[in-house]
C-alpha cells in the first residue's frame, strides 16, 4: 500500500534544542527522538563521508520497525567524477548502504548533479545500468537542459525518479517518472495553504499508488520539522 512519508534534510542539528528536540537532549540521542516524530530522514552525511557499515547499524538500531532513510550518493561520484568512471566507489558505496536495505530501512538513494553538470543522457544511461534493481533512486538535476522529454523518457525507462525540488527561486517540476515521488521542499518559508496545496498533491499521488518522499530543508530556526509535520497532516 502506497504510503506518504515526510521528513527532514538531516536531523543534528543542536540549533534545534530547545525548539524542536528537547534543549538538554543529547546528541547520541537525536535520531531516536527525530523517529518518534517522522518516519524518515534525508542524510547528507553520506554526500560527504562514504557511509561505514558501523555507522549505519547504528542508525538502525536506533529507529523503529518501517522507518526509512533516504541516503544521498557520495560527492566523490557525483561531483567529482560527474558519473564517469565511477564503478568502483559507486559498488562500494550500494555494498554498505545494503546493511540498510536488508533490514528494511533504505529509502531512495539521491542522486544529486552540481549545478553546472548540462544534460548527458549517454553518461546517465551508462551510470545507472550499473545500479541494480534492488536500489532505488532518485535524481536531482539542477541545470536547465535536463528538463526535456527525453531526460525523463530514459528516466522512466530505469524506473529513477525526478527529483521535484521547489527553491525560491523555481517551482518544482510536476513529471512523475517512477512508482514513487521524491519531493524536496527547499523555499524559506510557507505559509499553511502552501503547505495544504502540497499536501493534496501528495494525497492524490498516494491514492494513484505512488509512494511519496519528502523532504523540507534544515535551517537553525527548527521551521523544518514544523513544515514536516504540517505536511503529514499532524498540526
Amino acid at each position: 500500500m502506497a504510503a506518504l512519508r515526510v521528513g527532514t534534510s538531516g536531523y543534528a542539528y543542536p540549533a534545534w534544542r530547545g525548539s524542536f528536540y528537547p534543549a538538554k537532549l543529547a546528541a547520541r540521542e537525536m535520531l531516536a527522538y527525530y523517529a518518534g516524530q517522522f518516519p524518515t530522514v534525508e542524510i547528507n552525511h553520506t554526500f560527504y563521508r562514504m557511509p561505514s557499515e558501523r555507522i549505519l547499524r547504528e542508525w538502525a538500531a536506533a529507529v523503529p520497525p518501517g522507518f526509512e532513510f533516504a541516503v544521498k550518493l557520495n560527492q566523490r561520484i557525483t561531483h567529482q567524477q560527474r558519473l564517469r568512471d565511477a564503478e568502483e566507489p559507486l559498488e562500494r558505496f550500494l555494498s554498505t548502504v545494503r546493511v540498510l536495505s536488508e533490514s528494511g530501512q533504505l529509502g531512495p538513494i539521491l542522486v544529486q548533479l552540481p549545478p553546472s553538470f548540462r544534460a548527458d543522457l549517454a553518461t546517465l544511461d551508462a551510470f545507472l545500468r550499473q545500479v541494480p534493481p534492488l536500489f532505488r533512486c532518485a535524481l536531482e538535476v539542477r541545470h536547465r537542459s535536463w528538463h526535456t522529454e527525453e531526460t525523463y523518457a530514459l528516466l522512466r525507462q530505469h524506473g529513477v525518479a525526478l527529483c521535484l525540488a521547489e527553491t525560491d527561486e523555481a517551482p518544482a517540476p510536476d513529471v512523475v517518472t517512477a512508482g514513487f515521488v521524491y519531493l524536496r521542499l527547499r523555499r524559506d518559508e510557507y505559509t499553511a495553504p502552501d503547505l495544504a496545496a502540497w499536501r493534496d498533491r501528495c494525497r492524490a499521488w498516494v491514492d494513484a499508488g505512488l509512494d511519496v518522499y519528502a523532504y523540507l530543508k534544515h535551517e537553525d530556526a527548527a521551521r523544518g520539522p514544523v513544515y514536516a509535520r504540517a505536511l503529514l497532516g499532524a498540526e
